[in-house]
């Protein structure tokens, strides 16, 4: 069977997304031919995400002719190559579009319904929610789209790690610093942990870059430290070192499905998470239990829940940090691609059963 990983984007790139879409596609290499192909760009891949990926094939396309950039102009250039495949695993509305007006078997990862904030993309959204394979990156978000749409196949396959290399063992006697990775986009979060911690005498190191940095930076006291953009190898190892981590994401459009990758990043490096208390996230933890949820958005229950973190004992700290981790324990790359390789069969199952 061969697969192809459609990514109209370029690679590679600091986003948590193209994270995903790499380690997905050399995974699923592993155990059968698959061709990453995404928008052509100049830089080397491999090095940039520090994977050994030698099975996975590479198909770069242009997606700009002159000084036009269009998603037609790729989906011409990969017309030339749609025969050549069995599957085609996609997270982009218009791509997978395209490819199920072709007659192509697709898969198409739903992250977000796009017509709620955006009507004019209802027509298209439907065509390919109701006639494409459907993998969902939570529960929340699937049962959602069942609200609106008459699916057929789908499946829950969350996102992974690969830093899920054995429990850490860390000495929770004194926690000394918390740890922010990721976007600096409002609904992040990132300005309501900065508004927190101008408040109390407790060191903050913040992981990331982008356009509002320099905002962020003008906004943050003393205790707060921007470290810029790491790559994975090094926020594994901070990771590693690191006791207490925080996802803050705020209550907007974007964060109702969001699953971000740093949660289980986080968790499989044994740490303490204190996250905002989404839908999503609680699907993952368990306050209390493998980890700690806030009010999302409530500066008061963040610090107060932050204080009762820090007033805890060491072994009842190390018993959550032990939770995290075999909570984490599942969502690898590999799991991730024995799942979708096993909705393949799934799918094609069902075909041969159909009268």
């Amino acid at each position: 069977m061969k697969i192809a990983y459609i990514y109209p984007e370029k690679l590679p790139a600091k986003n948590a997304r193209s994270i995903s879409v790499i380690n997905t596609a050399c995974n699923l290499a592993k155990y059968t031919d698959t061709t990453l192909i995404y928008e052509q760009s100049n830089k080397e891949i491999k090095n940039f995400y520090n994977i050994e990926c030698d099975q996975l094939k590479f198909l770069p396309l242009k997606r700009n002719f002159l000084f036009l950039r269009s998603n037609k102009i790729f989906n011409f250039n990969l017309s030339k190559y749609l025969d050549k495949f069995d599957f085609f695993y996609v997270r982009h509305l218009k791509t997978a579009k395209f490819l199920l007006n072709k007659n192509k078997k697709v898969i198409y990862e739903v992250h977000e319904i796009f017509s709620n904030d955006n009507p004019k993309t209802k027509i298209m959204e439907k065509f390919v929610l109701e006639n494409a394979n459907l993998v969902c990156v939570n529960n929340t978000l699937c049962n959602e789209v069942k609200k609106y749409f008459k699916i057929k196949n789908h499946k829950i396959i969350r996102n992974g790690t690969n830093f899920v290399k054995g429990y850490i063992k860390k000495d929770f006697s004194k926690i000394d610093e918390a740890y922010y990775i990721g976007n600096f986009y409002k609904w992040k979060g990132v300005d309501f942990l900065i508004e927190a911690f101008n408040e109390i005498n407790f060191p903050l190191k913040i992981i990331g870059d982008g356009k509002r940095r320099e905002i962020l930076e003008h906004k943050a006291k003393k205790n707060i430290e921007f470290l810029g953009f790491k790559p994975q190898e090094q926020i594994e190892q901070i990771l590693k070192n690191s006791k207490l981590t925080i996802i803050p994401n705020i209550e907007s459009s974007q964060t109702n499905f969001t699953a971000p990758l740093k949660l289980y990043e986080y968790m499989a490096t044994s740490n303490i998470v204190l996250a905002s208390d989404l839908p999503t996230i609680r699907e993952i933890i368990k306050d209390g239990v493998n980890g700690f949820l806030f009010n999302r958005g409530d500066k008061k229950d963040f610090i107060n829940k932050l204080n009762y973190i820090l007033s805890l004992p060491k072994e009842k700290l190390s018993e959550i940090s032990k939770n995290a981790y075999e909570t984490a324990k599942e969502f690898t790359w590999d799991n991730r691609a024995e799942k979708i390789l096993d909705f393949i069969k799934e799918i094609n199952e069902n075909n041969l059963s159909s009268p």
